[in-house]
């Protein structure tokens, strides 16, 4: 899929900074993440879709086509929180499996693909904090790092499936190691900003009850 280079250097730039408020703060604004993970899946799938019926003659068919399944899938997304988390952690599984396998040049059947994806989203209902904020933390890395590497080099198109094997070998451990670092970075400050939600409930309980004593009383 060709994309004007004008129009691609502002989608980059808008996902540079998605990326950041993902990977730093992706914990807090999770609703707000699966929402843009959706509208990305859908719109990706059917936009796709229709490119693949239409042969990629009716642009504007493909972007009403591509928002409307972007919409649809991100309200099922918001809606439908544990199926969300589910997908979410699937998705993730499968791109670190993809990515892994692409950069050692390992040859992976299709099939295989099913065992990441199951064990990703499985993990994620289990720990949903630590897997949330593992997911949005290394993600929202990837993200700045591809589009980052973009603007340096600009030799490769992101919107390809196979832009990967097309990245020379140097850059892909530039890539790697920029992606872990920035991961790990944002991991590390959600795991330390944002404290565990389990206890604030009951935290909260004996005030409210006191609260309502003290109106009973007067």
């Amino acid at each position: 899929m060709t994309v004007p280079p004008m129009l691609l250097n502002f989608i980059l730039s808008g996902a540079i900074l998605l990326g950041l408020l993902f990977c730093f703060f992706g914990y807090r604004i999770f609703r707000f993440v699966l929402a843009v993970a959706g509208f990305i899946l859908g719109a990706s799938f059917v936009a796709g879709f229709t490119y693949t019926l239409t042969d990629g003659e009716d642009l504007l068919i493909i972007l009403i086509a591509g928002v409307a399944g972007g919409l649809i899938l991100g309200a099922l997304f918001l809606f439908l929180y544990s199926a969300g988390v589910f997908l979410i952690g699937a998705v993730f599984g499968i791109l670190l499996f993809s990515t892994t396998a692409s950069s050692l040049n390992i040859n992976t059947p299709p099939i295989l693909y099913i065992v990441p994806a199951l064990a990703g989203g499985i993990l994620s209902l289990l720990i949903q904090r630590f897997m949330i904020i593992l997911i949005t933390s290394f993600t929202g890395a990837w993200v700045v790092a591809m589009a980052t590497l973009y603007f340096v080099s600009s030799n490769f198109n992101p919107f390809n499936p196979e832009f990967i094997t097309s990245i020379a070998d140097n850059q892909t451990y530039r890539i790697i190691f920029g992606w872990i670092a920035l991961g790990v970075l944002g991991f590390v400050t959600q795991y330390v900003i944002f404290p565990k939600k389990e206890g604030s409930p009951q935290k909260i309980a004996p005030a409210n009850e006191q609260s309502t004593r003290s109106n009973k009383g007067v």
